[in-house]
Parts: C-alpha cells; structure tokens; sequence
C-alpha cells in the first residue's frame, strides 16, 4: 500500500483531505501520510488532520509515496508538483466515490475529480487538472495539463479546454467549442463561442472581459 501526500495544507488541502478518504482505492491501494507545505502553521486551529511533514521545496520522497496536489492556484499547482516530480515522485489521480466515469474516460496523474462528477464518454483529463463538484462534461471532450473546472458547470460534447485554464462555477459550454490555453471563464458564464488564448471572458454570451 503507497502513503498519500498532500502538497497544500490550506482550505483546499483539507477538502482534499476529506475527499480522499472517500475515494477510489483509499484503504486498499493508498492510505494518508500527511501534508506538504510551506506554512508549517497552516493547520494550526483544526483537528483530525495528519501532520505537516515538509516542504515542496525540502521534502525527499520515501519509495512508497505518492502525491496530490491541492493549490488553486494553477503557477503553484505546476512548481510545487514539477518540484516533487524532479526528485522522482510519483502523483496519482485521485477520483471521488461518487463520480461517474464513462467508456473510455482517462484522468491523469496527479488530477482531481470531485464529489458527483459525470463524466460522460471518451473524455480525456490531462494532467495536474481538476474537476469541482457537480459538473458534468459530455462526450470526448479534451481537459488540459494543470486546468481547473470548478464547481455546477457543464460542459458539452467534443469542447477542448487548455492547458492552465480556467473555468469558474455555473459555466455553460456549449459543445465543439475550444478555450484556449490559460484563458479564464467567468463565474456563470455562457460560452457559445472559441476563447482565445491568455485572455478572461465573462457574461452571458461570454465576452472578453476588460477592466475600464
């Protein structure tokens, strides 16, 4: 059995903390190590929690570690797991109970998929990414590396979502679009049509949001 680590301690840590213990392969092939993270302070106040054993920046993965990454911050998300990943450790996907995976779904390393997750068939999550709770992405739809999909969005079939990007609670997808690389959906967004690369839309219709 491997020792799951957590790289952050903060709000998110703890929720993944919780959703690991209800996910698949928990008790059988993983059991919790603790925490990584640079606030050795940062579960000060809360109980029921595993200790903080490191930094990402110190810590050496042991033989039978593995990783999750728990930063909502997409830059950190990508140097804390790059900085473990340099020293030779491993991440798995960590994949809630509740979450339904249709044919031929693949979720990479070190990604997330939350609590009541549909994702329907063929879809393909990269790497580092995560799926919040209660979204549902149609059929061979593409989630790149270190994207973040949050909370009630719904996304249809063949949208391919970039790498690094965002796209925030209650968005609508409409299918066959594409969000570019480290682009930002708004929260209750409608996107009918491509966003481009690098750049925040916002409303319904989505439009590129600029700040007057």
């Amino acid at each position: 059995m491997t020792n799951l680590i957590i790289i952050g301690a903060g709000g998110f840590g703890r929720e993944m903390f919780g959703a690991a213990r209800e996910a698949v392969g928990f008790g059988e092939q993983f059991r919790i190590k603790g925490f990584l993270d640079g606030n050795p302070a940062a579960l000060d106040g809360f109980s029921g929690y595993p200790a903080i054993l490191g930094t990402p920046e110190t810590y050496v993965p042991a033989s039978d570690d593995v990783f999750i990454t728990a930063l909502g911050n997409i830059a950190s998300r990508r140097r804390c797991a790059g900085m473990i990943e340099s020293r030779g450790g491993v991440f798995i996907p960590i994949i809630h109970r509740s979450a339904s995976l249709g044919p031929n779904v693949t979720v990479g390393d070190g990604s997330f998929v939350a609590h009541n997750v549909v994702l329907t068939a063929d879809v393909k999550v990269g790497r580092h990414a995560c799926v919040f709770h209660g979204t549902v992405i149609g059929h061979d739809t593409t989630l790149g590396d270190y994207s973040h999909v949050y909370s009630l969005v719904s996304i249809g079939g063949g949208v391919r979502v970039g790498e690094g990007a965002s796209v925030f609670p209650g968005a609508k997808v409409v299918p066959r679009v594409s969000i570019g690389d480290h682009a930002t959906v708004g929260i209750g967004s409608t996107v009918i049509r491509d966003v481009d690369p690098d750049i925040t839309v916002f409303g319904s219709p989505a439009e590129r949001f600029r700040i007057v």
